[in-house]
């Protein structure tokens, strides 16, 4: 609280901002707005926050990714999409703690075709091998120069790389390596498309390692 003069604003009698202004036994007196949080913590807003908590540390390391997955979805940040599309792949259990089940997460979303992508791994030399056959465009939802590309996620490491493969209507093979320090067997793979202007995609969608 502070008490001060002012020939200005004479009588003060009203808000600004934060702050609250009043005239009592003469004189004017300013006094913050204290604000708390009024959601109580039962069990729905803990799971909520639980939730968020994951999910956006998620956000914050898949970044670059997300920007190219979730591009025009909603009106919010791609980051927001990202956390909105994959609410359901979460889980919580009694303690409060957030799992994220990696076969349900979504790496992109939108209104495209997910693309044709198959993919094997060689531990011996530690390559992902990706092939697609040539897609048939349809009616604006897939386009023979629809970018495609691949995320690999170590679930472990928590670490993702996005690699750009053959466009729809090429088809034909992708070879990428292991990244260092990555276990081939934690590893989860999603495939998506853009349009060749990337401002559509398609959902993603997790690949069964052959």
């Amino acid at each position: 609280m502070a008490i001060f003069n002012s020939y200005l604003l004479g009588k003060a009698r009203k808000s600004v901002g934060n702050v609250t202004l009043a005239y009592v036994e003469k004189k004017n007196i300013a006094r913050a707005k204290v604000f708390s949080r009024r959601d109580n913590a039962t069990p729905p807003v803990l799971t909520q926050r639980a939730k968020m908590r994951l999910l956006g540390a998620m956000s914050r390391r898949l970044l670059p990714i997300i920007r190219v997955g979730f591009v025009g979805v909603g009106k919010g940040t791609t980051s927001n999409a990202f956390v909105a599309q994959n609410m359901g792949a979460v889980s919580v259990d009694e303690s409060y703690a957030a799992t994220m089940d990696y076969d349900r997460m979504r790496m992109a979303s939108g209104i495209l075709y997910p693309p044709a992508v198959a993919v094997t791994f060689d531990d011996a030399g530690g390559t992902f091998s990706f092939s697609q056959a040539a897609e048939e465009e349809t009616d604006g939802y897939a386009l023979a120069d629809d970018q495609v590309y691949a995320v690999l996620y170590e679930t472990e490491l928590n670490r993702a790389k996005l690699f750009s493969l053959v466009a729809r209507g090429t088809g034909g093979m992708t070879s990428v390596d292991l990244p260092d320090g990555w276990t081939g067997e934690k590893v989860k793979v999603y495939a998506f498309a853009t349009s060749a202007n990337g401002r559509e995609a398609s959902d993603s969608q997790v690949l069964t390692v052959g």
